[in-house]
């Protein structure tokens, strides 16, 4: 089946054609899309101010109610751990009471990172290895690797500098590995990571043997609150979309059904 490929050119002009990915099987053939969005009329433009406070509000609001539970989650998973302790439970159960401990640390990350967010901050940029941020967000994913015993290829090494914010991307990279991980079998599961320079360009490459995606999935998977999951938000890629705008990097997919998806990044170097 023929493949699907959309890319965020750099430049941000949506009249260009994207950049081509050397060697990438899909062909020459790109799609440009729009990397900035704009507001739909001037009367939202003006209540804008007003918008964002109510949006604030709500996050705070949405914020508290989730950490009450979250509480409970980890009040209970300290049980668990101390009843495996005094021998009540098997030792086995050690590594899962971990992993729920370490998602409910991120989720309180997560739950600041929304804080800030929604204060209107910018982010800040300054110099990185993008390869330490690479290996943050592995892991991040560690414990969801482990569990679906799937083989992780690296092909980079440190010292490969760009300009950007290491906590912004590393939510990205994040976001992308764990589609992987969610669209490859079990026991059967590989994703390649690389990162390479070319002309004045750093280019991160993941790649997956997973499900791939079929063309009416791929073609909308950037757009907010769509998902080709039966559960999902529709959020995740579209923040991978605005954190990589931010950036004025550019990306490419590449997806087939059965055969698995390919995804280049490309990062200006500094």
């Amino acid at each position: 089946m023929k493949s699907i490929k959309k890319i965020f050119p750099q430049d941000h002009d949506p009249g260009k054609k994207g950049p081509v990915i050397p060697g990438d099987p899909a062909g020459e053939k790109t799609v440009s899309l729009k990397t900035l969005r704009e507001f739909e009329d001037t009367g939202k433009n003006r209540s804008a101010g007003s918008q964002l406070k109510s949006m604030e509000s709500l996050a705070g609001a949405i914020i508290h109610e989730i950490r009450n539970p979250l509480t409970a989650i980890s009040l209970a998973n300290q049980s668990l751990f101390e009843e495996i302790q005094f021998g009540d439970l098997p030792a086995s159960l050690n590594p899962l009471t971990a992993i729920i401990s370490k998602n409910i640390s991120r989720i309180e990350c997560l739950l600041k990172d929304l804080l800030y967010i929604n204060s209107g901050r910018d982010c800040d940029f300054k110099p990185l290895d993008i390869c330490e941020v690479i290996e943050d967000s592995l892991g991040k994913a560690d414990d969801r690797i482990y569990l679906k015993k799937i083989d992780i290829t690296k092909s980079y090494n440190s010292g490969i500098l760009i300009s950007g914010n290491a906590e912004k991307l590393s939510m990205a990279f994040l976001n992308i590995i764990i589609n992987s991980i969610e669209a490859v079998a079990k026991d059967e599961g590989k994703i390649w990571i690389t990162v390479y320079r070319i002309k004045d360009e750093v280019r991160v490459v993941f790649k997956d043997n997973g499900v791939g995606m079929q063309p009416d999935v791929a073609t909308h998977m950037f757009d907010k609150n769509f998902s080709g999951k039966s559960k999902g938000l529709g959020v995740g890629l579209t923040h991978v979309k605005e954190i990589l705008e931010k950036h004025h990097a550019s990306m490419s997919v590449t997806s087939e059904p059965e055969i698995g998806t390919l995804i280049v990044i490309g990062f200006k170097t500094i």
